[in-house]
């Protein structure tokens, strides 16, 4: 009788260290680490339909919207999810986002073997890890390498791309800017020998608006004059820029080195052009 009892005993225990075994495997399971990858399908995406779509706006006054239609954001959207319900059939997943315009995926939080199972699927183009970055406008010479490499050969920051003019067609530019002034460095530019360019003079953009840095400016806005097209609630009939694009593409080609930017009182590091002596 004390036998049947411990052998009943320890057949308890078993059964009871087996269940344990079991939760403890099924919690681990889902616990499994997860992440989010970004899923390109081969399909083209919506903006490949475009053309087609104009044209057959053209010809009968409007487009294709049907929903069933593989330009439908909505189209597309359901073949992401009859996707993931075959290739993951019965598992857990969470679609974040469906892309339909210019790319035809969608991102997902799963496991790596369910995104080894997506990479496998006939459909799928690629299967991507994401990541997150982080902005770095005021790092790009130390990204390109500048520093140990083309400005250490042309003998560092205090003369690379000296005696180089670049010539930009843009919005204009802010003369104003203290990545063009040429009064920040204790050596002065030279007066490059070689250019002989124009620094048109009107009311947004002064005589002396053009230094030893910027040594030229024009416009070109008479044909949109002419043609009754300008527009001076946007843009000025001057070289001065209306816009900042053109003042921000100069000064990350030629800027000045080491101009603190500053954003609504926050400091984003120093900038510098990738030639900041020319």
């Amino acid at each position: 009788m004390g036998n049947f009892y411990c052998l009943y005993l320890v057949l308890l225990l078993f059964c009871f260290g087996f269940c344990v075994n079991t939760l403890s495997q099924a919690d681990s399971s889902s616990d499994a680490i997860t992440a989010v990858y970004i899923v390109s399908l081969k399909q083209a995406p919506a903006a490949h339909y475009f053309e087609e779509q104009l044209r057959r706006h053209n010809r009968h006054g409007h487009g294709n919207n049907s929903r069933y239609h593989p330009s439908s954001g909505s189209y597309i959207s359901r073949v992401h999810d009859s996707l993931l319900r075959r290739a993951l059939r019965g598992e857990k997943y969470l679609k974040l986002y469906s892309y339909h315009y210019l790319i035809n995926g969608f991102a997902v939080l799963v496991t790596p073997e369910q995104a080894n199972k997506l990479s496998k699927r006939r459909e799928v183009a690629n299967v991507v890890l994401d990541f997150s970055v982080r902005t770095a406008t005021t790092h790009t010479p130390q990204f390109l390498g500048l520093p140990k490499g083309a400005w250490s050969q042309q003998g560092g920051y205090e003369t690379a791309g000296e005696g180089i003019v670049i010539g930009f067609i843009d919005t204009g530019i802010d003369p104003t800017h203290p990545s063009f002034a040429d009064d920040i460095s204790e050596h002065s530019y030279p007066v490059p020998a070689h250019f002989s360019g124009v620094c048109e003079v009107t009311r947004e953009f002064p005589s002396g608006s053009c230094n030893r840095k910027l040594v030229g400016a024009r416009h070109f806005a008479a044909s949109a004059i002419t043609r009754g097209i300008f527009n001076s609630s946007q843009d000025y009939a001057s070289p001065f820029d209306g816009d900042g694009h053109g003042t921000h593409t100069a000064s990350v080609a030629a800027g000045n080195h080491g101009i603190p930017v500053v954003v609504a009182g926050h400091h984003f590091g120093n900038a510098s052009g990738m030639a900041p002596r020319s």
